[in-house]
């Protein structure tokens, strides 16, 4: 999984670099932004009951996001973006940290839950722009229990790769400065430890931000 990370990563950061080389040269508008998120995240109740866990991990948190992309002339968008929210819930179970006696035995399941969007799409036109956007993200965070990470069963690894759709909605502020409205869904399947942790696939973060442009 560490190798597909890796290729993953260096692939993004190779198509960001070629894409921000030609954005001046093509008359381009390419720029960096910030944005503070609320995530949303519906629990996976699937294995919530005694004596098997608690309850799940989930709900509403904070998060934060930081972007970079460009806006051809044409419309065209390419995107990288990182966003991240964290959770943290006191749970126990059998599937928390095993069976008798440690099933009554209280854990702190921690979930940091980042990930790398890689995203191309199409940007309407004036004042007022519309960003449409889709593509893959990259699993950054595992969660952990009383600070150990929960490892993935050998028989059942995880795919690296999420998948993330959105938009953006720019008001311009200033001649390099827009407000920023962003929404995000990313459908990111979970391994079998996770859905015994009670962690969902479904991820919604939406916030506010700006977007300041660099050429």
């Amino acid at each position: 999984m560490a190798a597909s990370l890796l290729r993953a990563s260096s692939l993004a950061t190779a198509l960001l670099i070629a894409t921000a080389a030609g954005a001046r040269a093509q008359g381009a508008d390419a720029g960096i932004s910030g944005a503070a998120l609320l995530a949303v995240q519906p629990i996976d109740d699937g294995y919530v009951g005694s004596p098997y866990l608690s309850e799940g991990i989930g709900g509403s948190a904070p998060g934060f996001g930081a972007g970079f992309n460009v806006i051809l002339p044409a419309g065209f968008v390419i995107a990288a973006e990182y966003t991240t929210a964290f959770y943290e819930q006191e749970q126990n179970g059998r599937l928390v940290l095993g069976g008798f006696p440690l099933e009554s035995v209280p854990a702190t399941t921690r979930l940091r839950d980042s990930l790398l969007h890689v995203m191309a799409g199409y940007a309407t036109h004036g004042a007022t722009r519309t960003v449409f956007l889709g593509g893959v993200s990259i699993k950054l965070d595992r969660a952990t229990i009383d600070d150990v990470e929960a490892e993935e069963y050998e028989t059942d690894p995880a795919s690296p790769l999420a998948f993330t759709g959105g938009i953006d909605v720019l008001r311009r502020l200033a001649d390099r400065a827009d407000l920023l409205i962003t929404g995000r869904y990313t459908f990111n399947p979970r391994d079998t430890r996770l859905q015994y942790l009670g962690i969902g696939p479904h991820i919604i973060r939406a916030g506010a931000g700006v977007r300041i442009r660099i050429n």
